[in-house]
């Protein structure tokens, strides 16, 4: 059905001395219309031809929005007679923006398509950490999705950064922050896996490590691990006990009965398995074993590791609430520690 034209005068707010190009501004406005119920589906869009005059911008420009806007399912065209806001039950697009692909990221993609259902469709994409990918992957696909999930890990602060996600608009914006953010945003985040309840979390835990000697973190590149979680193991080592050493990876030290570790990288965690059965040792009686994220076969191996996890689907949850509601706000979730034989 086809609604009512769009009048011009309420149709668009250009700055011409803002950093958002002209097309991503076009194509913001759109979608901030559709997002309020300004525009309704089927209503019709001034042509290319009328917005370029009213408002002094290239043709070019405006092609360059309107195709954006197309192919994110935003607003359909029809020969002859212009376009027009697409109906509401079209699929919604959303960008997920991991630093890389992973157990992790997998289990996380596939929690938020759970909640989210099956009017969104989510694409995933990687930048490997580096702040340049992360800018080009942005710059490259803003205006193409309705939301943007961000998880901004080993970016710091820049120029650059800030903007990229200024072309973002704060409503269509969600940071997954594994502990403090550089990213300063007037827009909503779910919070989770901060220092502070990591050491929450072992200072409950503490007489679990009493047996042993030393506690080893095991380090990866593999993995994120948020930078306060160095800190917060060593302050609880240092007023705990036992002796907590940081180590790179599992080849910096060999395994040595009455010593636990904590590790983040599962391959490090079945090679580990491997080593202590050809060694005739049991994780929980001669070496502590505890590995990060959960995963069903962590339950049964080696008569079940014990985890600290983030619960992927909770966070999924209030993501899809956070999406749906429209509403911006902070929630965090909590880590949690399950306790099995291998400590």
């Amino acid at each position: 059905m086809i609604g009512s034209p769009v009048k011009n005068g309420s149709f668009l707010q250009i700055d011409e001395s803002g950093k958002t190009p002209k097309f991503l501004q076009i194509v913001n406005g759109v979608i901030s219309g559709i997002e309020t119920g300004v525009f309704k589906p089927g209503d019709r869009l001034p042509s290319i031809n009328e917005t370029s005059a009213e408002y002094y911008l290239a043709r070019a420009t405006v092609e360059k929005a309107y195709g954006s806007l197309l192919k994110s399912g935003h607003i359909t065209s029809l020969y002859r007679k212009g376009f027009f806001v697409a109906d509401g039950k079209a699929l919604k697009r959303v960008l997920f923006l991991v630093g890389r692909i992973n157990d992790s990221s997998h289990v996380l993609f596939n929690a938020l398509s759970d909640a989210l259902g099956r009017n969104y469709r989510i694409d995933m994409f990687a930048y490997e950490y580096r702040k340049e990918f992360f800018c080009d992957i942005l710059d490259n696909q803003a205006g193409k999705y309705h939301y943007y999930v961000v998880m901004p890990h080993h970016l710091g602060e820049s120029d650059d950064l800030r903007n990229t996600l200024r072309k973002i608009p704060n409503e269509r914006l969600f940071l997954l922050e594994e502990g403090p953010s550089p990213i300063s945003r007037n827009c909503s985040s779910v919070g989770y896996g901060c220092g502070r309840q990591f050491r929450d979390l072992l200072e409950q835990n503490a007489g679990l490590f009493g047996k042993y000697r030393k506690l080893n973190f095991v380090t990866t590149d593999r993995e994120y691990i948020p930078a306060d979680w160095y800190s917060a193991f060593l302050n609880f080592t240092n007023a705990f006990g036992p002796e907590g050493r940081i180590l790179d990876g599992m080849d910096e030290a060999p395994l040595e009965p009455g010593n636990a570790y904590l590790l983040f990288d599962d391959e490090d965690l079945v090679e580990t398995i491997r080593t202590l059965d050809r060694r005739g040792l049991k994780p929980g009686r001669d070496i502590g074993l505890l590995s990060f994220n959960d995963a069903g076969y962590k339950a049964l191996l080696a008569g079940g590791i014990s985890v600290i996890r983030t619960d992927f689907s909770a966070l999924a949850r209030q993501l899809s609430d956070l999406i749906a509601s429209g509403k911006r706000r902070h929630v965090r979730i909590p880590l949690q520690f399950i306790h099995r034989p291998s400590l």
